[in-house]
């Protein structure tokens, strides 16, 4: 066969290539008219159906409960008692006077009786246990806050993670293109004595290899989807459509604002409550009190008859065990107070430290897009001057498809490049807690 033959062959395979890559396309585009899932959709979603988000009712009413169970101490205390007793000696007049005869107190004796306290000093114990319950609730809503966050964290990896793949996926098929049409022209040369056969067996060793990638990213897609579906409540298909997310709508504050923070002037409340709390429960005790009842004796010692009592006043009562330990537990709040203080400390390292290692991946990624931009130009130069080549039959139909591809790699670099700069700024708005 002539060298025009060979090559009207050639173009004839490359022209069989091109349409099956254009009928990949238009496959992909009708794909890509599925209705598509947006990352605000995803973070709404798992807030509301993560059982963790479950955990906001049920620490607000342990904490109303808690709180309206403490503030109860302010009502008066009520007890009913009851008390029979038999004594070995009991009072007697030590004299007697004529026609007066003392009366026999019984050995025996019974009261029934019910007693109404009210606190007094104890009122300050009472409204510290109530701000201690609130603060208690306060610092179980920001641990959840923080688990929350968390979520959030996940499901923006998850989601971009999907992204990143979609891109990989987009290059190794066009990588794959390249190859089976440097196979088909590999074949059409080896049929005709101008290559060895050895080339296009190694050309499809590499397609192979080049598959075996575009399934692994396809297997990975299917893992991350499916663990994204079960962080939003969604059953999502394998091959769902993801909208690429716009760039943050504001700029970034800079000001830290994780609920981690939140979550220390919480811990720090509650200590300073308890701290409070332990001055009060060891002041001395003052209550007023009333007792009725009705019993033998009654307040009458000498009279042996069942009669009601009532009896009332106020009541000074003082317990100092609690000093013994006193000095030992305020040291113990103090060093609870100082480990939040070096948790937050740490925290804000560490914060400051991931938002630079952000800021930093920001800086590179923009340079690089800055260099694909060059690249996209020349790469596009190569191509137009290709296809002015083919019009005069100085390049053939092969040549121009894999200047096509280069310059669709260069443009995909650019693309990949800007979507590893979004998910960096979603990043670093969300280590800001923003």
């Amino acid at each position: 066969m002539t060298r025009t033959a060979y090559i009207t062959v050639s173009r004839r395979r490359a022209c069989a290539v091109a349409m099956g890559a254009l009928l990949a396309a238009m496959q992909l585009t009708a794909q890509d008219s599925r209705p598509t899932l947006s990352l605000d959709s995803c973070q709404a979603w798992a807030a509301e159906h993560h059982p963790t988000a479950k955990r906001y009712a049920i620490a607000a009413e342990n904490g109303d409960a808690s709180a309206s169970n403490a503030a109860k101490g302010r009502l008066p205390q009520l007890t009913l008692a009851g008390q029979a007793s038999i004594q070995s000696a009991t009072t007697h007049v030590p004299f007697t006077l004529p026609g007066f005869e003392p009366p026999e107190v019984a050995k025996d004796q019974y009261r029934v009786y019910a007693e109404a306290v009210q606190p007094l000093t104890g009122l300050l114990t009472v409204r510290d246990n109530v701000r201690l319950a609130h603060a208690n609730a306060a610092t179980e809503r920001s641990q959840i806050d923080v688990e929350m966050h968390a979520l959030k964290v996940r499901v923006n990896a998850l989601f971009f993670g999907i992204l990143m793949l979609d891109e990989q996926a987009r290059m190794a098929e066009l990588m794959t293109e390249d190859l089976r049409v440097g196979i088909a022209r590999a074949d059409t040369a080896a049929a005709h004595g101008v290559m060895l056969r050895s080339a296009a067996d190694a050309l499809r060793a590499e397609l192979m290899v080049a598959e075996q990638r575009l399934t692994e990213v396809r297997a990975t897609r299917e893992n991350y989807v499916s663990s994204l579906g079960l962080l939003v409540g969604r059953e999502l298909e394998g091959d769902v459509a993801l909208s690429r997310p716009t760039a943050w709508p504001t700029e970034p504050s800079g000001e830290i604002r994780r609920p981690e923070l939140r979550l220390f002037e919480a811990q720090k409340a509650s200590i300073d409550v308890n701290r409070r709390l332990l001055h009060d429960v060891n002041l001395p005790h003052i209550s007023l009190f009333v007792q009725g009842g009705y019993g033998r004796p009654a307040l009458n010692m000498l009279d042996n008859n069942f009669k009601p009592y009532a009896v009332g006043g106020l009541r000074l009562s003082w317990n100092i065990a609690g000093l013994y330990t006193l000095r030992k537990q305020k040291r113990q709040l103090e060093l609870n107070a100082r480990a939040v203080d070096v948790q937050h400390e740490t925290f804000l390292l560490e914060t400051k430290l991931t938002l630079n290692k952000h800021a930093s991946e920001m800086e590179k990624l923009r340079r690089l897009m800055a260099s694909d931009a060059e690249v996209i130009r020349l790469r596009e130069r190569v191509k137009e001057s290709t296809r002015n080549q083919l019009q005069f039959g100085t390049a053939t139909a092969n040549d121009y498809i894999l200047h096509v591809n280069a310059e669709n790699r260069a443009r995909l670099g650019l693309a990949q490049h800007e979507l590893q700069l979004l998910w960096e700024a979603y990043n670093y708005q969300m280590t800001l807690g923003e």
